[in-house]
């Protein structure tokens, strides 16, 4: 059975008025509430210019955020990247990948580095789709059995 249509896709930078959609989403996954709502907070102080959010209709159906490296503005990490349920497998986490990449790229930005679990086969091969190469496996990056790619682009 073929997904639902999605209204009109619009990926634009993060807002206030977007903290309770956005921290719904991010603690829907595996975030607890309280970690999850400082995060956006945080994110949204810190990163204006590389928060952006999916929005369909009236409704956020995804986020990415993304930080240039205090100490090295020619590297970047992207942070999170997160489609709600219900909306995957529409081209929104790649909308959002290739908008996140743009906006970094834009303030001179030549490398970008993410993480992802090995588990995750969609985003790896998203990743990988989009031009990022595995760097290294890390293994205990997030402690005992959460391994993690390391997963590098550059310009």
């Amino acid at each position: 059975m073929p997904a639902p249509e999605t209204p009109e896709l619009l990926i634009r930078p993060y807002r206030d008025e977007d903290f309770s959609e956005v921290s719904g989403l991010e603690s829907a996954g595996v975030h607890e509430p309280y970690r999850s709502a400082v995060f956006v907070r945080q994110m949204g102080a810190l990163a204006p210019a590389t928060f952006l959010v999916a929005v369909s209709g009236t409704t956020v159906v995804g986020f990415t955020v993304g930080l240039i490296v205090q100490d090295d503005p020619g590297q970047a990490w992207i942070l999170r990247m997160m489609v709600k349920d219900g909306f995957r497998h529409r081209g929104i986490g790649t909308m959002l990948l290739r908008a996140i990449c743009g906006v970094l790229h834009g303030r001179s930005v030549t490398t970008i580095s993410i993480t992802v679990s090995p588990k995750n086969e969609p985003a790896v091969r998203l990743y990988h789709q989009e031009g990022f190469v595995q760097a290294s496996l890390a293994r205990g990056y997030f402690g005992e059995s959460e391994d993690r790619f390391v997963m590098k682009r550059t310009a």
